[in-house]
């Protein structure tokens, strides 16, 4: 009977009755099973170290297995004793089977006569797995072994299972750990090695098309120059019978093993290989080698090709990460070259910094530049760097000259590739130089001289290679262009001095307007497309402790970036902006360094060709100082405010003094007619009146300090109409009020609104002072609240009508203006308006004006509910205590 897995289970039968054990090996094999039958235990203990064995039978014949032997009788002439003591060596045998951990889990049934409970328990104690007493039933006994095979096939297949997960695991975490794929592959190739029981392994690889295969890592062998051109050779050998399956030879061929990779493998009885293939791409293989007989395990030998798959996916990764890394680096290096090609206006020094630097940065073992001039076509500059320090050329004899000139001369040159590799005809004089990569500079469809990148080696260099190289080559014509413009501007007549400096002048100051656009903006800004990912990271957003490199952030979705702020919120905002194509402004507020800051929040839509928002602006500003500059501007305004009201409030004191000093006179005049019962009513009543007056001062002079006293500016959802009355108080001492009627039209419905108390009543003392002073000794003054309601919106209206003399029509646009005002010098700092307009549209309302000259002027000031304002105020007032990166 086999197993799942196709391998045959045998069973071991120890007996100590010949007989016995040949009838029980004919049932098993009658039921099917591989079996063998063995007499003494130090046979069956060479059968299982050779792991021969799936199942143990002990088959004893003792009437007893523990405990002193009986007496023998007459006619068994010691039978009894022997059949005891072969019982004690199979119970040796079972205690050595368990003690070895590669048998451990043997499953082991004793077949015994004897009906003891005790010997029951010593079997079970010794290591047995099962104990049935003879004689037995046929069923029962198969019943038994097909239940302990079974067992152990699946104890078999859960340690193969653990085993083949725990490579997997070890595997995937090499693969995880690291980009290197030097690193990559030496993990993988150990842990195959160790999981496969393997003596040694190699890798083959081909690490671009145009290179050969190669070996690029080896376990367990030690491979040099000279023995790795065998194991290629042996490699070419066995390629073709693989043909995209994981090939096992067991045992290896003896040709196998000749031939230029003998010393290597000589001592290799078996070998299993496995494809690295992508995209049905061969691009190498990995073979392991095991110098003992025992062959590579099946179900094993299965995992080799996933787990191949696995690295050839992790080369790939690998591969383009590093790609990446270079091209970012290649960016890098054409951008810093660009900007330091751009500081020199001297040719010589110009072409020397080129070669140096472009020869280094290519790692080219040769490099020159040779350029002509724009008026003389055989006056050539040039410069030379090479790698080799020994025997540096100088003046122009390095390069053929005459070859050059008819390069840069030919009519047909327009017509040739624009990176020309060149083996014959080179322009080097260094005979070490077996192949050229020239490139023409070109400048406005003309060329302005040749970039020569020497090599020793015959081989072209590779794409990506020429790409840098033409970058380069227009960085390098656009500074020798400038450096011509230079010269040229410098030649020019002594009479055009002044206009040279100032051409050089503003050249030199709009390069370096444009390198600080490049490079820094004076507010954080970043870009996101439509999928929610970086495309733009300006300079600024990489300052700071929180400052993130551009590198790591571009091409990442926003919200693994900006992980600091709230997702939802910062979504809901990017989403508003894509769907409306509307600018939206936010201030926020957050703590950096136990400061408080303030920023000011822009996110601008971007659109390509007047069609959809196809990208969204960021722009952070900190405007902690200009919201200090504007709070002092409003305490400003209040407290000329309160210079206004002073002359009111101090002839309202002044007649509650009056009465208190009266009152004390008489007090005081009659202090010597205590005695009369009378007085002291009159007594009582002036102190009274005194007590009165003097909490009446009091009352006055605490209303101004309170409007005066500088606060910050905290919202509470309150009711507008008492706010109104409130300021009427504080007014009401005003020189004209008297002279003037108030109407009042106060709707008591009204719903609260979410508001600062005192900013309110600074903007309707504002507006009140602007009526008295337009308004004529019988004048009237209106203020009427109600609810504007739309199809739109809903907001609370409250109105200021006065019958004055009006605004004229030309200074309506301008009311609003900060320091614009119509009032003679001294009496207005055109600052009212301007800070009730701030303070409004920081509470998300708006004001209105309605004036017609000679007939009066009306204000409306329009603020938002309080349940509207929650949802503004979460919008625009976001006052959470966030890092820097989380709020932009």
């Amino acid at each position: 009977m086999s197993s799942p897995n196709g391998l045959s289970e045998r069973i071991l039968i120890l007996g100590d009755e010949p007989k016995s054990a040949l009838a029980l090996h004919r049932l098993l094999t009658t039921a099917g099973y591989e079996s063998v039958s063995l007499a003494s235990p130090e046979l069956a203990r060479e059968e299982v170290q050779a792991r021969e064995a799936s199942l143990i039978v002990i088959q004893s014949s003792a009437s007893r297995l523990t405990g002193s032997p009986l007496l023998p009788s007459n006619d068994d002439s010691g039978e009894s004793l022997r059949r005891l003591h072969w019982a004690h060596l199979a119970l040796t045998f079972c205690e050595e089977v368990r003690a070895d951990s590669a048998t451990a889990d043997l499953p082991i049934l004793v077949l015994s006569k004897s009906h003891r409970p005790q010997d029951k328990v010593a079997c079970l104690n010794q290591g047995a797995t099962d104990y049935i007493t003879r004689p037995y039933q046929r069923a029962e006994l198969l019943s038994r072994v097909k239940a302990h095979l079974r067992s152990s096939r699946y104890e078999r297949e859960r340690a193969e299972r653990f085993e083949q997960l725990n490579v997997l695991h070890t595997v995937s975490s090499v693969l995880a750990s690291s980009l290197e794929p030097e690193v990559l592959l030496k993990g993988t190739l150990a842990a195959l090695v160790k999981y496969l029981r393997a003596d040694s392994g190699v890798v083959f690889l081909r690490e671009a098309d145009e290179k050969p295969i190669g070996i690029a890592a080896a376990e367990g062998i030690k491979i040099d120059e000279t023995s790795a051109s065998g194991m290629l050779e042996w490699y070419s050998r066995i390629v073709p019978l693989m043909n995209g399956q994981p090939l096992v030879l067991e045992p290896l061929p003896e040709s196998a093993r000749r031939g230029p990779a003998s010393d290597l493998l000589k001592d290799a009885q078996s070998m299993a290989c496995a494809q690295l293939t992508l995209k049905g791409k061969v691009l190498g293989a990995v073979c392991l080698f095991s110098n003992g007989e025992r062959p590579f395990p099946g179900q094993q030998t299965e995992l080799l090709s996933t787990i191949c798959n696995q690295l050839t996916v992790a080369l790939e990764n690998a591969r383009l990460y590093l790609e990446t890394k270079k091209s970012a680096a290649q960016l890098t290096f054409v951008y810093n070259l660009g900007n330091n090609l751009m500081t020199s206006l001297e040719m010589d020094e110009l072409l020397g910094y080129a070669v140096f630097t472009i020869g280094k940065s290519l790692e080219c073992d040769a490099c020159a530049v040779v350029v002509r001039s724009s008026t003389d076509s055989n006056d050539l500059a040039s410069a030379f760097c090479s790698r080799s320090q020994e025997n540096q050329p100088t003046g122009d004899d390095w390069f053929h000259n005459e070859r050059v000139v008819s390069y840069l001369s030919s009519a047909d040159w327009r017509m040739q590739p624009a990176i020309q590799i060149r083996t014959a005809e080179r322009f080097l004089c260094d005979p070490k130089i077996l192949l050229e990569t020239v490139v023409p500079l070109m400048f406005d469809d003309r060329i302005l001289g040749i970039l020569i990148c020497g090599s020793h080696v015959p081989r072209p260099i590779s794409a990506d290679d020429q790409k840098l190289i033409g970058a380069v080559a227009q960085q390098l014509s656009l500074a020798i262009r400038n450096t011509e413009l230079y010269r040229r501007t410098k030649d020019t007549s002594i009479n055009l001095a002044v206009e040279v400096s100032r051409r050089t002048r503003e050249a030199e100051e709009q390069k370096r307007f444009t390198e600080k656009i490049i490079d820094s903006l004076p507010v954080s800004l970043y870009v996101v497309n439509r999928d929610m990912r970086i495309v733009a990271w300006n300079r600024n957003r990489e300052m700071g402790g929180l400052g993130i490199n551009r590198e790591e952030v571009l091409g990442r979705n926003v919200f693994h970036v900006l992980v600091r702020q709230p997702r939802r919120k910062l979504e809901e905002e990017f989403v508003d902006v894509f769907r409306s194509g509307d600018m939206v402004h936010l201030e926020q507020e957050s703590r950096f360094d136990g400061q408080k800051k303030t920023w000011k929040i822009s996110k601008i839509p971007m659109r390509v060709d007047n069609a959809e928002v196809t990208h969204v602006i960021t722009v952070g500003e900190d405007i902690t100082e200009q919201k200090k500059m504007n709070e002092a501007v409003i305490h400003a305004e209040k407290l000329a405010s309160i210079g206004r009201l002073a002359a009111g409030v101090v002839h309202e004191i002044n007649n509650p003094l009056a009465t208190i000093a009266a009152c004390s006179e008489a007090l005081t005049a009659r202090v010597d007619d205590l005695q009369d019962v009378a007085l002291h009513e009159d007594f009582s009543e002036y102190l009274q009146i005194i007590r009165d007056e003097a909490f009446r001062c009091k009352t006055i002079t605490n209303s101004l300090l309170e409007f005066s006293h500088q606060r910050q500016a905290d919202k509470l959802a309150g009711d507008i109409n008492q706010i109104i009355e409130q300021t009427l108080q504080l007014i009401k001492h005003h020189p004209k009020l008297g002279k003037m009627r108030i109407i009042r039209e106060l709707d008591t419905s009204l719903p609260p609104v979410y508001v600062n108390e005192g900013q309110m009543k600074q903007i309707f003392i504002a507006l009140m002072s602007n009526a008295f002073d337009a308004l004529e000794a019988d004048g009237s003054m209106t203020i009427r609240t109600h609810c504007h309601e739309s199809e739109t919106e809903r907001l609370v209206c409250i109105e200021l009508s006065d019958t004055g003399c009006g605004i004229p029509a030309q200074h309506l646009p301008r009311i609003f203006d900060p320091f614009f005002t119509t009032k003679p010098l001294g009496r207005g700092t055109g600052l009212g308006l301007s800070v009730c307009y701030g303070i409004v549209s920081e509470h998300g309302g708006r004001i209105e004006v309605d004036s017609s000259e000679g007939v009066g002027t009306t204000f409306r000031v329009l603020l938002p509910p309080h349940q509207e304002m929650s949802a503004t105020a979460q919008r625009q007032s976001f006052e959470a205590i966030l890092e820097m990166e989380g709020v932009l």
